[in-house]
């Protein structure tokens, strides 16, 4: 026989179980190969556009592209970032081929007012500045308006144009020329900084030392705290006089190095089982 106290923590138990909401499902099942616009944000005929261009567009480059609407991702799985839930809702649905991997995800979601192109593995890293283009000049701007619809009709339009039809043609993808140019502004800047280092240097010895008028001094600097990545160093800059033995010392602060540069599936539903390993743009608006 069960004791009263058992019973009645078996019975609280249940009430509270009874009025906790339903757990949050794990991924949204989608409907359509093309279009799921859970989020309500499309007039029926700008729909059925996109599904009728994405599905063309399948049919010619064998890319397969998805639009996907949410109210929230919150209410799938929540406390994660929005790259974290586009790759495994991308591996999860299967998007693109199998065997290709060259599936893309266009995901907009309303509450967190966010915004992701989720690339298949085939891409790799090397279109993330097509994307990052289509993020920034198309997709953004009208989110901001609030202009949902046209963001995602133009947006899926650049996919086509800009991403799918290169990639299937085995083009390769425009070159960023922005690590390029981080790489010979730091090279500059550290031929400027050894410039600047050389013509104080020089100028030092044309001076006349404070303590004996003569010009013999000359500049060193002894590194005492190499920087780093994550801290800056520590150096001193000696000016002595080499002859009569005068000295002076100043403590310098080395910058802080920065770096030259910077980010099994389903098949269900018209998906053919493709991944991602996490390539492509993000956006908030």
């Amino acid at each position: 026989m069960r004791s009263p106290v058992r019973i009645l923590a078996l019975a609280l138990a249940l009430v509270l179980s009874a009025a906790l909401p339903a757990a949050a499902q794990e991924f949204p099942a989608p409907s359509d190969p093309y279009v799921n616009d859970l989020g309500a944000v499309l007039p029926p005929e700008t729909e059925a556009a996109i599904r009728a261009r994405l599905r063309a567009t399948r049919d010619e480059t064998g890319v397969h592209i998805t639009v996907l609407t949410l109210q929230s991702r919150e209410q799938y799985i929540p406390g994660i970032t929005l790259e974290r839930f586009s790759t495994l809702l991308f591996n999860d649905w299967g998007i693109g081929d199998a065997e290709r991997d060259d599936g893309v995800l266009l995901l907009l979601a309303l509450e967190e007012r966010d915004t992701r192109i989720e690339l298949g593995r085939a891409f790799g890293q090397d279109w993330n500045g097509t994307t990052d283009a289509i993020m920034e000049k198309t997709l953004l701007p009208a989110f901001r308006e609030g202009d949902y619809a046209r963001g995602l009709e133009e947006g899926a339009a650049r996919l086509v144009d800009d991403l799918a039809r290169p990639f299937a043609a085995g083009e390769p993808p425009p070159r960023d020329l922005t690590v390029p140019l981080i790489i010979l502004g730091a090279i500059l800047l550290v031929v400027l900084i050894g410039a600047r280092r050389k013509i104080g240097d020089l100028v030092t010895t044309l001076r006349p030392c404070p303590g004996c008028g003569q010009k013999r001094l000359h500049r060193s600097r002894i590194t005492d705290q190499a920087a780093t990545l994550y801290r800056p160093g520590r150096a001193r800059r000696v000016t002595r006089c080499d002859a009569c033995g005068w000295q002076t010392v100043m403590l310098v602060t080395l910058p802080q190095l920065s770096e030259a540069s910077s980010h099994s599936g389903g098949g269900g539903g018209g998906f053919g089982g493709g991944s991602s390993g996490g390539g492509g743009s993000s956006g908030s608006f």
